[in-house]
């Protein structure tokens, strides 16, 4: 794969020494992932009458809030290494690093909620704004993965795997050179295009609540992760329970166990309301 999209070597800058100047594909990548996630909330916002400045500021705290939930959880499973080196924790890398998805959605989530409330927005109706066009901006964040090396796959020998042969990939992120592996990235980007957003897509065309696209992503994504995982090589995320399952994957189901229950409550109560009505 290639890491690097840009790589001008070393260059001398006034007043700054000389620097290595570079341009990663994976950064790009996310941050074209973000661009489109944020356009698609804010145009879905429109579309629904909504003030599109308020849905953007609540697209950026969600993003902040995302970004630093992903690395709070970064930091809680892998955190034997932090504290024998908390030097890390400002380093490039560990300020690249998007950090542990499950816990940036509900970061995200989290900021959402607390920043729709604050500008007097139904949180629930917000929330359904991103439903749609987070499966895609995660689709794009995972090419950029694939490009990069991380979230690599455990070995394979079927006709679809995929041979890292880049030092700096290997150097970056431990993925094994030279061996055909699961492409787990690009399994997850297709899961997401294939299977979530259409899923989240049939939900909102017989949607009963508000939250319920929302529900709805949380309940696919959750399946599509939880299958993902088996797919993964890189020991890194955290195995548990005898190396049976990882730290996503306890977390895919345990958003499962709250995202389900409560999606069929309140479905059931929206039927109830109409019936009474």
């Amino acid at each position: 794969m290639h890491p690097l999209l840009v790589d001008l070597g070393e260059v001398h800058l006034p007043m700054v020494g000389t620097v290595h100047l570079e341009l990663r594909t994976y950064g790009v990548l996310v941050a074209i992932a973000l661009l489109v996630g944020w356009y698609g909330v804010v145009r879905r916002g429109r579309t629904r009458g909504l003030d599109p400045d308020r849905v953007s500021s609540v697209v950026f705290w969600s993003v902040v809030a995302g970004l630093a939930g992903g690395k709070l959880g970064l930091l809680i499973v892998e955190l034997p290494y932090y504290l024998e080196h908390p030097g890390r924790l400002i380093s490039s890398d560990f300020l690249r690093a998007a950090g542990v998805v499950w816990t940036a959605i509900l970061g995200g989530l989290a900021g959402v909620l607390l920043s729709a409330r604050r500008l007097g927005m139904n949180a629930a109706a917000v929330l359904d704004l991103g439903a749609a066009p987070l499966p895609v901006a995660q689709a794009i964040g995972r090419l950029g993965c694939m490009a990069a090396g991380c979230c690599f796959g455990s070995q394979c020998s079927l006709p679809w795997a995929v041979t890292y042969h880049s030092e700096l990939a290997h150097a970056q992120t431990g993925v094994p050179l030279g061996i055909g592996l699961h492409p787990a990235p690009l399994y997850e980007a297709a899961g997401n295009l294939l299977l979530v957003l259409p899923f989240v897509l049939l939900v909102e065309r017989r949607q009963r609540f508000a939250g319920e696209g929302a529900l709805a992503y949380l309940v696919g994504y959750a399946l599509l992760r939880f299958a993902v995982e088996f797919a993964r090589g890189d020991a890194v995320r955290g195995l548990w329970l005898g190396d049976s399952l990882s730290t996503s994957q306890i977390l895919s189901l345990a958003v499962l166990a709250a995202a389900l229950p409560l999606w069929m409550l309140l479905r059931r109560r929206a039927a109830a309301g109409d019936a009474g009505g």
